[in-house]
């Protein structure tokens, strides 16, 4: 009897050690099937939510839209080679082609860039470099974190830091708004221009007129310029093709120490050249020297200045 009582017992563990083996079994399968078919394994809730969150909800590839003004004509045209729709975040356009229209439904301008991205408010917002082609044929270059065009007055506007990309300048602004109409851009705020010679002017406020299909520069504002042997303080800036004039009361400074007090200095920089000229009257001062003439030729890369017109002259022995 005793023998069969642990005859049975024994069948009894032995039974439950194979369903506790088998649910251990189950469960490890379990568990590498969940590694295998859940990728966000492993993130924590936070990253899981941000990627659930990102994820596109819709794709497009050759993606285009076309929108109409008042008088059904096409006002703007917008492609790009594939479109994502998110659930909470701003559709995004890869490699994306704006084409704008005027009133008329004839060709404004075209910008490309590598992204952006189209709001709810059908504004167009850019990234990075944009490449705007005015039907003219000028161009503009620019950098930027965000440019916005406004579907409804073509406009284009930026809030952040921008790096335009000139001919033979690079100029920083703290940002940027274009009227569609006169093609006229202005460079808002604190502005830098770095021309490729090495010369370096700080001015606010810059504006790019290319309407006659050639790039203008200018400023109202006070503007410093910067070379290797100068530094010139004055009023106003004006720049077109290697010409550029520093406008209003000037006042020049040399490394030696020597002061040149005039107005509207022209500054040739054809071919790598850095002339000054000016007829508004000079008054030259250094520490031998003060000199009064009626105009300037002045050769910054020789250091040789000629002073034009009556020219009076006291000197120190």
């Amino acid at each position: 009897m005793n023998f069969q009582l642990r005859h049975n017992l024994l069948i009894t563990i032995f039974i439950i050690v194979i369903i506790a083996v088998m649910w251990l079994l189950m469960k490890g399968l379990s568990y590498s099937f969940d590694q295998l078919s859940t990728p966000e394994l492993g993130k924590s809730s936070q990253e899981q939510a941000q990627a659930k969150k990102t994820a596109y909800i819709e794709k497009i590839d050759n993606f285009a839209l076309q929108e109409f003004n008042a008088l059904q004509n096409l006002s703007h045209f917008v492609e790009a080679d594939n479109y994502y729709n998110f659930k909470d975040e701003p559709a995004l356009l890869v490699n994306p082609k704006v084409t704008t229209y005027n009133e008329n439904g004839e060709l404004n301008y075209v910008l490309t860039s590598k992204r952006a991205h189209y709001l709810d408010t059908g504004e167009v917002s850019f990234k990075g470099e944009v490449d705007i082609s005015s039907s003219n044929g000028m161009r503009h270059k620019m950098n930027t974190e965000e440019l916005l065009v406004d579907t409804n007055t073509e406009n284009l506007l930026s809030r952040k830091k921008v790096t335009y990309l000139g001919e033979d300048a690079k100029i920083l602004s703290q940002g940027m708004n274009m009227q569609a109409k006169t093609d006229k851009m202005q460079l808002t705020g604190e502005t830098v221009i770095y021309q490729d010679g090495g010369q370096k002017m700080l001015t606010k406020d810059l504006h790019v007129d290319q309407s006659n299909q050639k790039k203008h520069y200018y400023s109202k504002n006070k503007t410093t310029y910067l070379s290797a042997e100068n530094k010139i303080y004055a009023q106003g800036l004006d720049m077109q093709d290697a010409t550029t004039k520093l406008l209003g009361k000037v006042s020049l400074l040399q490394n030696s120490g020597s002061n040149i007090q005039t107005k509207n200095i022209t500054i040739d920089q054809t071919d790598g050249a850095e002339v000054y000229q000016t007829n508004e009257g000079i008054h030259y001062r250094s520490t031998v020297a003060d000199i009064r003439a009626k105009g300037m030729h002045y050769d910054a890369a020789q250091q040789k200045i000629k002073f034009t017109g009556d020219v009076v002259g006291q000197y120190d022995q």
